[in-house]
């Protein structure tokens, strides 16, 4: 009886040994606490540069230009005339104002100097301005010809006269600074005349009659 009690203590115990029996486990091959660390800060260095670039594109998206004349200046707040289209520019401290490659001060804005405004669009027809660059107003080309030609029709009360010039028929008004009376003049003469021409349109400043 004995014998018994003491080969049954004997199985029990091999068959509920404890964890400090067992074989120990080969350890498997995950990273090491400092491994872990340094993908980690690799993956959030990552994550802040696309951030980055993320907000440097939209930012860029968003500028706006507009070339204009200025029409109003108060408080360093602009408005200017962008292909009649008023823009109201506003200032910041970090506007920035440049000319000729310059930077100069918003005190040295003048009404009817023309610019380049580069800057957010707030909503529509306002813009806050990051940079403003002053340039030259390029003189309107207008072309000066001389021309002898046959007049074909002068009509006074529309202000206009109608020249053969190269075998063409052509319809002129006359200029701002005109000479010409056209009550003096009659279809089938012979002038030389002096021709403008601005942006296809002509225009006749002399006339003399040949």
């Amino acid at each position: 009886m004995k014998l018994l009690i003491i080969f049954s203590l004997l199985i029990l115990n091999f068959v509920f040994a404890p964890d400090t029996l067992a074989v120990t486990a080969t350890p498997s091959a995950t990273p090491t606490q400092n491994m872990e660390d340094k993908i980690k800060l690799l993956v959030q260095e990552n994550l802040s540069t696309t951030e980055a670039k993320l907000k440097e594109k939209l930012n860029v998206q968003a500028l706006v230009g507009f070339v204009g004349k200025i029409t109003t200046i108060s408080s360093g707040n602009l408005t200017i005339d962008s292909k009649n289209n008023l823009i109201q520019i506003t200032s910041t401290a970090q506007t920035s104002y440049l000319k000729d490659g310059s930077a100069i001060k918003a005190t040295s804005l003048a009404i009817g100097d023309k610019v380049i405004v580069i800057g957010t669009s707030v909503k529509n027809g306002i813009i806050t301005a990051k940079r403003v660059t002053v340039i030259k107003d390029e003189p309107v080309l207008v072309k000066t010809t001389a021309v002898i030609a046959k007049i074909i029709q002068v009509d006074t009360k529309k202000k206009t006269i109608t020249l053969d010039i190269n075998g063409t028929n052509q319809v002129l008004t006359l200029s701002k600074k005109s000479t010409v009376k056209l009550e003096e003049l009659a279809a089938d003469q012979m002038i030389l005349a002096i021709i403008k021409e601005y942006e296809g349109k002509l225009s006749i400043s002399r006339a003399k009659p040949l």
